[in-house]
């Protein structure tokens, strides 16, 4: 993605669906403000500190038993994907973690996933990573793992074959040296195998769910070895997992099952992890606080409950903006001004404003106007209010009168589910909620609430 300096380049420069890391030119670090969320809290869940030099580091010696189980919870656009691309940068070094990044979303079938898809992936990373860094891991650890996975994959064989199925290839690795060459080739192919059919992916994982409490101990045993090998070569303290995607699943059922119905097998993996939680299960903090630390990523509050512009944010705003798209695409500054009020906050729904706005955009002028923001606006809005029900309305005219009381807005299954379709937008600890700007810019909230 580059910067558009022309109408035609802003389609590119405004994708909504492609996060960027802190060494990408568009990055705009939105730190402190956003709210109760404050990043020294996550530091402080991982064990993470800060020294005289502004570098993190882990301090192995105090927590050498200390695994972290963190969810980053948040709403859909929030941009906790450019935030955990933060993390990674900062805190792989020699001091601290050895930071293992798995996208679940960019190499899983999101039709069909299941925890232990999770978490063959993790392996497969991290022995790829570890390869990369030409670890010298003891050949004990790596032949038994070897011989495990090779003993699940002739047995799942049996059972393809039994059932008609293609089977699992094993060969092909045997001119490639090295034990790491070999353990990547089998779980490369176990997890192709688990993005096959369905009958294929069902027979991988249940081999792998009957024998799960030998796996994890083989895992958590490889995870030790490795970290312990990593401070020998001075490479990292200590693996930290972090496992983003999840929420891009299809449907909240498989999403819940991964969470919740997985839950026992997710405490028995020993490692370092930071998986993000899809937003209709933050309802289940309860439970998942049982085996994890939960922590709020909530959107960016650009206005305060009086109406008045949060300057800090608004600025941090149009460095966003800019950054992507020249000013001089813009009529004048109160246009994007207007577009990131509407926004709520979302970095995800500022790009979709200024990608709609461009639609309407002249080429032949060759700016986007305030007339052309303002179609854009009410267009998405309308949008929003089109599939909302009666009972949706009466909602959100009670909470606009708590708005405009000063209370706090608590929890129900009503407001969840508008929360879900981002009809309504959490702020601070979660207790100050607020209708979509562009919802109310539309001719049913108008008409219904206003």
């Amino acid at each position: 993605m580059k910067k558009a300096t022309r109408l035609a380049e802003i389609d590119a420069a405004v994708n909504k669906f492609m996060p960027v890391t802190p060494d990408h030119p568009f990055y705009v670090d939105f730190k402190d403000l956003r709210g109760d969320f404050q990043e020294r809290k996550v530091m402080k869940i991982l064990n993470v500190s800060i020294n005289e030099n502004g570098q993190y580091f882990f301090d192995y010696q105090a927590n050498p038993y200390n695994k972290t189980m963190l969810f980053l919870a948040g709403m859909r656009g929030s941009g906790k994907t450019s935030e955990l691309a933060k993390y990674a940068k900062l805190l792989h070094s020699p001091e601290c973690f050895f930071v293992v990044t798995c996208n679940v979303d960019e190499e899983l079938d999101m039709d069909n996933i299941q925890y232990m898809d999770v978490l063959i992936f993790q392996l497969e990373k991290l022995l790829s990573m570890a390869s990369e860094q030409k670890l010298q891991l003891d050949k004990g650890i790596l032949e038994s793992m070897q011989k495990w996975f090779e003993e699940r994959v002739k047995e799942i064989n049996t059972s393809l074959k039994a059932e008609g199925s293609a089977e699992i290839e094993v060969g092909g690795e045997t001119s490639i040296a090295g034990l790491f060459a070999k353990m990547l080739g089998l779980t490369a192919r176990i997890k192709m195998g688990l993005s096959g059919s369905r009958e294929r992916a069902e027979t991988i994982r249940t081999n792998f769910k009957n024998r799960f409490l030998d796996f994890s101990l083989k895992f958590n045993i490889f995870i030790e070895q490795a970290a312990e090998q990593l401070r020998k070569q001075d490479i990292a303290q200590e693996i930290l997992f972090i496992v983003d995607g999840l929420e891009k699943t299809m449907s909240a059922d498989v999403r819940r099952k991964i969470i919740l119905e997985e839950s026992n097998r997710i405490r028995q993996i020993k490692a370092n992890t930071i998986f993000t939680l899809p937003i209709e299960l933050m309802k289940e903090e309860q439970r998942i606080r049982n085996f994890s630390e939960i922590i709020t990523f909530p959107f960016i509050k650009v206005k305060d409950r009086n109406g008045k512009f949060v300057e800090p944010a608004l600025e941090k705003f149009r460095e966003f903006v800019v950054k992507r798209v020249d000013a001089s695409l813009f009529d004048n500054n109160a246009t994007i001004d207007m577009a990131i009020a509407c926004s709520g906050g979302s970095p995800r729904q500022l790009l979709r404003i200024i990608e709609h706005a461009n639609l309407n955009a002249d080429e032949a002028y060759g700016q986007i106007t305030r007339q052309n923001m303002e179609a854009a606006i009410e267009t998405l809005g309308n949008n929003i209010a089109r599939y909302l029900e009666p009972e949706d309305f009466q909602l959100l005219k009670a909470l606009k009168g708590d708005l405009n009381a000063g209370h706090p807005i608590g929890f129900n299954s009503q407001i969840q589910a508008l929360l879900e379709k981002e009809v309504i937008f959490e702020y601070n600890d979660g207790t100050y909620k607020c209708v979509n700007p562009l919802l109310e810019r539309s001719k049913l909230y108008k008409h219904h609430v206003s």
